[in-house]
């Protein structure tokens, strides 16, 4: 299965977010979006390579207390985040998109490990590949523009493709049998080529960054 860095800072990988913009902007944006809902917080600036910066996400916990920005070789700008499981940005992606007056995206690729022995339970993963695209104005649902994914929901792998469907995308693939096949880590990674974003390329990323420390909980 495709996945940045082999997957070897999983849980963080599984999940990210991009807001097209450049780095100074976003980041600039996001302290101030938190300052408003008066969370506390430290901020760390990071210069380094992805490994370095992903390993300032540690530990991992729930809930997530810390989000590491990064600027990328395009004009969109990544966010990852220390979630146990798997890392949320949802919010930082499609509530500043429509701040910064530009398109956000959420991805997802998660291996499938839901058929592990049960006393392996605590290790069982149920597989997912999700693309989430967001833009500047309000849609029928908040600000989303695209949502295309195929997921393993507890046992029982749905799809879904809502909103409207994008130049880039593959239609066809849609109507394959086996549910896992109709959006694939394949499909992910040439729908955010598409769009300028090298999901899976480590040297995509940074040097440049930011991580965010969460001192406060959500109010």
């Amino acid at each position: 299965m495709k996945a940045l860095l082999n997957n070897e800072f999983a849980p963080v990988t599984f999940s990210s977010g991009f807001v097209k913009s450049p780095f100074p902007s976003y980041s600039e944006a996001f302290v101030s979006w938190w300052k408003k809902l008066a969370i506390e917080f430290e901020t760390t600036t990071v210069n380094e390579e992805l490994r370095c910066a992903f390993r300032r996400l540690e530990p991992l916990q729930s809930p997530q207390n810390r989000y590491l920005i990064l600027e990328t070789k395009s004009p969109w700008t990544a966010i990852f985040t220390n979630g146990l499981r798997a890392g949320d940005v949802a919010g930082a992606v499609a509530h500043l998109c429509q701040i910064l007056d530009t398109f956000g995206l959420n991805v997802s690729c998660v291996p499938d490990r839901s058929r592990l022995e049960r006393e392996r339970a605590a290790l069982r993963l149920y597989g997912a590949v999700t693309f989430t695209l967001s833009g500047p104005k309000k849609t029928d649902w908040l600000n989303r523009v695209r949502h295309v994914s195929a997921m393993n929901d507890g046992g029982k792998w749905v799809f879904d493709a809502e909103g409207e469907e994008q130049p880039y995308e593959q239609p066809k693939k849609y109507a394959q049998r086996k549910i896992a096949d109709r959006f694939t880590p394949e499909m992910l990674e040439a729908y955010c080529l598409a769009l300028g974003i090298d999901l899976f390329n480590p040297d995509f990323f940074g040097p440049k960054g930011m991580l965010v420390y969460q001192l406060t909980k959500f109010p």
